[in-house]
């Protein structure tokens, strides 16, 4: 970069920008950063790839046409080297795609090489982006850095060195670009790291990084509540089996069992920052010290002498002011077949007695993480084909719908269809205000058609095992169920 040496050098140290719901996390422990499975861990948010997502030069996805490329030596010497990527940087400053940082693998060779990270004590050696301009060079410092190790499912972000090895382990690094960069003054760009060990020779390309779990903007599917504004009827709907509010004094006597449940109607609340959503809505206590808030059931053969095979539930829920989860996550409301015999508390499913597709709440995200106050949601699902004695964990993750904040009305409804016996052809969907937050259609739920849909299971619980540490509500409201999407209220 000689045409650098007649202009001002300005270094800038990144602020900390506005995090983005996609980008992966460094951390700062073995378990809060990104690794080799998830690009954010405490959210569980997956890369769809084991060792990072990327696009190549050709905007290829998992590509292999590098936007620059090093040839990287075992000299037994530590030195700086450099990548031009000049083209890369150019499509963050227009626009094309959202700066989720470049990522390294070695695209030739066998060897290991090692760098330096941001957190090495010696300024000099840490990785900068150097940005040739119209009005100078800006030196930036890495805003983010770790490794993704095919061996260890650890984050590495605390790390001193970052490596790159052949099939086995990537790095990432991230940096703000800032205001002074503008769009047509951008001359250059060249990404700079220290090697302080080789283990053998590779050629290391640089890709974009582009994990994520985002979809398309989208306007709120309306279902057949769209017919009945606030509600208002639609209980009388052929298609609705039932239909709750919460506004009668008796609204216990409307299910079938309400279990050990710690719950009530209520219109007000202002220790939890309550804010009606209609009316009045059902309050449930999770207490200090204990499991279960709330174990409501529904049973279909006492509302339709029947259980049927597809079935849709729409609720509305509120996490209160006091909602935070620091020790275990828990069930939430859904749709089970358990007949008492399998299919839930570590009684395995295998296809013949007994399913159930609960929802489910993971541990509150901490401060500082993109999502950091949310709570994921999602299902808790036994089925044929659990690998283990407990259910599978299926986070909503699309648009990152599924992750909540406290003191705000949800609209979350659950689509479930069973199989036809024996196939992989069973679907479960989920909608957030509307808009479809998760769907997989190949469950298979029962070897048999005597497994039927038994039940509403309007669940809130702490655990596994682990009692609930401080109390904490939530509110429900707007339940309905029908044999036809429902979707938000009008």
């Amino acid at each position: 970069m000689k045409r650098a040496g007649i202009l001002f050098l300005l270094t800038v140290v990144a602020s900390v920008a506005a995090p983005q719901k996609r980008d992966w996390i460094e951390g700062t422990g073995s378990r809060d950063g990104a690794n080799r499975q998830y690009y954010n861990q405490p959210a569980r948010l997956p890369w769809r790839h084991l060792l990072g997502d990327w696009h190549d030069a050709k905007d290829v996805a998992q590509g292999d046409s590098a936007f620059a490329v090093v040839d990287i030596a075992d000299t037994d010497q530590g030195r700086h080297v450099r990548w031009d990527v000049t083209k890369l940087v150019s499509r963050w400053l227009h626009n094309h795609h959202h700066n989720q940082g470049f990522l390294l693998r070695a695209v030739a060779g066998s060897g290991k090489i090692d760098f330096h990270s941001r957190e090495h004590p010696t300024t000099d050696l840490r990785p900068t982006l150097e940005l040739l301009t119209a009005k100078g060079t800006i030196t930036l410092t890495a805003q983010a850095d770790t490794r993704l190790d095919k061996s260890s499912y650890r984050s590495q972000g605390a790390s001193q060195s970052l490596r790159v090895a052949a099939d086995a382990v990537n790095s990432l690094i991230r940096f703000q670009l800032p205001e002074e960069a503008r769009i047509d003054s951008l001359q250059f760009a060249n990404l700079r790291l220290f090697t302080h060990a080789q283990y053998g020779r590779a050629q290391i390309g640089v890709f974009r990084c582009s994990q994520g779990h985002d979809a398309t903007p989208s306007e709120p599917i309306a279902g057949l509540a769209d017919s009945y504004p606030g509600d208002r009827g639609i209980q009388d709907d052929k298609r609705v089996i039932f239909a709750a509010q919460f506004e009668s004094q008796r609204w216990a006597q409307e299910w079938s069992s309400l279990g050990n449940s710690m719950a009530d109607s209520v219109a007000q609340d202002t220790s939890s920052q309550f804010e009606p959503f209609q009316g009045k809505a059902m309050r449930t206590k999770l207490v200090r010290g204990k499991n279960t808030a709330l174990n409501a059931v529904l049973k279909f053969r006492d509302k339709l002498g029947r259980d049927p095979e597809e079935i849709y539930l729409r609720y509305y829920l509120r996490l209160a002011d006091d909602w935070k989860q620091t020790v275990s996550g828990g069930k939430m409301p859904g749709i089970s077949g358990t007949y008492g015999r399998s299919g839930w508390g570590g009684r395995k499913s295998d296809g013949t007695t007994g399913w159930s597709a609960r929802g489910l709440f993971q541990q509150t995200i901490p401060p500082g993480n993109p999502l950091g106050g949310t709570t994921p949601i999602g299902t808790y699902c036994y089925h044929a084909d659990m690998p283990g004695r407990y259910g599978d964990n299926w986070i909503w993750q699309q648009g990152y719908r599924g992750y909540l904040e406290n003191n705000r009305w949800y609209c979350i409804e659950q689509h479930l269809k069973l199989n036809t016996p024996g196939k992989k052809d069973g679907i479960l969907r989920a909608w957030i205000d509307g808009r479809p937050a998760f769907e997989k259609t190949n469950i298979r739920f029962r070897h048999n058609g005597k497994l039927k849909i038994e039940q509403i299971w309007m669940n809130v619980y702490h655990g596994g095992t682990r009692p609930s540490p401080h109390d904490q509500h939530l509110f429900i409201d707007n339940v309905v169920v029908a044999t036809d999407y429902i979707g938000p209220i009008k």
